[in-house]
């Protein structure tokens, strides 16, 4: 297992007692999922199941905790707990063969899970005409893609050959070789419900018989939007600009027509065989509508939404009955704002993790599964504190979703590029930024949600400016950190 020195590990204090706890715990938990380095089996899926060992590449658990492999969906959920655990390698390494998996013959499908030495995993692949495929994957590569960009500054995510190829092929040939049915652009399914034949969903019950589905839709958006990115990091505007296009066309079509034709007052969810709009509850096609940020964050459908997500999953019918699907949830909340709602799904996910009298094997406890220790981290860093990388201003943006019950925190060892930094957040009326290690400036902005015309930075007062970041007002100062400087801004003395 990779090593973190103590004076670059990530840590976390607070006066939430639980959340200190967990956080070690999932720091622990993660890691002990890395594989880098070790020899062992592969195509292993059912204890007690034997196979030659063989050299793992740098990599670490995705997926199942019994299946010698890294899924997709998984990995994307997991690459930004991985990031702040200082698995760069690993995550580059996972990325790229997913990148290089991925060719006409399969057109352009990836592999839907590596075994750990890169070989593809033969539970989930049988030829290149039947194999797992979910739609929702291709896309989220891109979009994770540029994020691991933007967290570590590593060309190699804009440069490499593969992921190059990888990425104008899932914007481009993919769409078009699977949009035959209703030839509007969005990435389409045969709509049977077999994972093996494809699916439009990550919504996996054989009930789901949707030709197009939200999840689908809702990750091509952020793809296109992540391509036009890299391209512009890339030098070429004219293609970031084409794809930018692209993704704005795609989200205008979403919100006037995909999304609401029918007479419900919430989104559709899909399309199903007959070409007919579905509304209703579908889990992650209904989810990941907000989460990819193709909904109107001003409008009031999509706040109804927010509170039917609530409602469903707080009901026994409407809860998923796996964690791993739990923990897209308290990202959502914590991204429009209502950290009190993200601050209860985060909090229900703690509340199912035995982490106190974990068992020595894999026996079906809910920490077990990879997902959840990775992504808490990401959810408690990333989402609730706050902490996010900004390579327009070269530099880092703090904005706290500090709940009610989390008074004061502080998150050290945040790495983002060669830098380092130390955020505390009193709650969501001040933030004190310590640049610790890297170039000899960078620029903060210190963001607050609300309207505050002016913000204190160090006990002086100064005149903010404000955006609107996912329908809300924030306001902010930028601040110029010279290595080793601390500063802190306040809404108020």
């Amino acid at each position: 297992m990779p090593k973190v020195s103590a004076q670059h590990e990530i840590t976390l204090q607070s006066d939430n007692k639980e959340l200190v706890e967990i956080f070690d715990w999932a720091k622990d938990k993660a890691r002990s999922f890395v594989v880098t380095g070790k020899r062992g089996p592969i195509d292993i899926y059912k204890k007690g199941q034997t196979a030659a060992l063989v050299d793992y590449i740098p990599s670490y658990w995705a997926g199942y905790p019994l299946r010698t492999a890294f899924y997709s969906r998984d990995f994307c959920h997991q690459i930004i707990g991985a990031h702040l655990l200082g698995l760069e390698e690993e995550n580059f390494t996972m990325m790229r063969a997913f990148a290089s998996s991925a060719d006409s013959a399969k057109k352009w499908f990836p592999l839907w899970a590596i075994n750990f030495d890169g070989s593809p995993y033969k539970l989930d692949y049988r030829s290149d005409n039947n194999f797992v495929r979910e739609i929702p994957a291709v896309f989220e590569l891109v979009e994770k893609n540029l994020e691991l960009y933007q967290w570590t500054g590593d060309r190699r995510y804009i440069d490499d050959g593969f992921i190059w190829t990888y990425c104008t092929k899932a914007v481009n040939d993919f769409i078009r070789l699977h949009d035959t049915e209703k030839r509007n652009g969005v990435a389409e399914s045969t709509g049977t419900g077999n994972i093996f034949v494809g699916t439009a969903t990550y919504n996996e019950h054989r009930d789901q018989t949707l030709i197009e589905a939200g999840d689908g839709i809702g990750s091509q958006y952020k793809a296109l939007e992540a391509f036009s990115e890299i391209a512009l990091h890339r030098g070429d505007k004219n293609l970031a600009k084409l794809y930018k296009n692209k993704s704005i066309e795609l989200k205008w079509y979403f919100n006037n027509q995909w999304g609401v034709l029918n007479n419900d007052s919430l989104y559709n969810r899909g399309y199903n065989l007959k070409g007919e709009p579905v509304s209703g509850w579908g889990k992650e096609n209904s989810w990941f509508l907000p989460l990819k940020e193709i909904t109107d964050p001003v409008s009031l459908r999509h706040f109804k939404y927010l509170e039917f997500i609530d409602k469903q999953l707080s009901s026994d019918a409407g809860l998923p009955k796996n964690i791993e699907a739990i923990t897209y949830i308290p990202e959502i909340f914590f991204k429009y704002g209502q950290h009190e709602l993200g601050w209860k799904w985060l909090k229900y996910i703690i509340s199912k993790i035995d982490y106190v009298h974990e068992q020595s094997e894999l026996t079906g406890n809910n920490g077990d599964y990879p997902e959840v220790s990775f992504v808490l981290i990401r959810n408690i860093v990333h989402d609730m504190v706050g902490i996010s990388p900004s390579m327009d201003l070269n530099g880092i943006k703090t904005c706290s979703q500090l709940p009610a019950e989390v008074g004061q925190i502080k998150v050290d060892n945040v790495k983002i590029g060669g830098q380092l930094f130390a955020v505390t957040q009193m709650g969501q009326r001040a933030t004190t930024m310590q640049y610790k290690e890297g170039t000899p400036s960078v620029i903060w902005r210190a963001s607050f949600v609300g309207k505050h015309p002016y913000l204190w930075v160090d006990g002086k007062k100064v005149k903010s400016k404000s955006s609107k970041n996912f329908g809300q007002v924030i306001s902010y100062v930028d601040l110029t950190m010279m290595k080793t400087d601390t500063r802190t801004v306040k809404t108020s003395l």
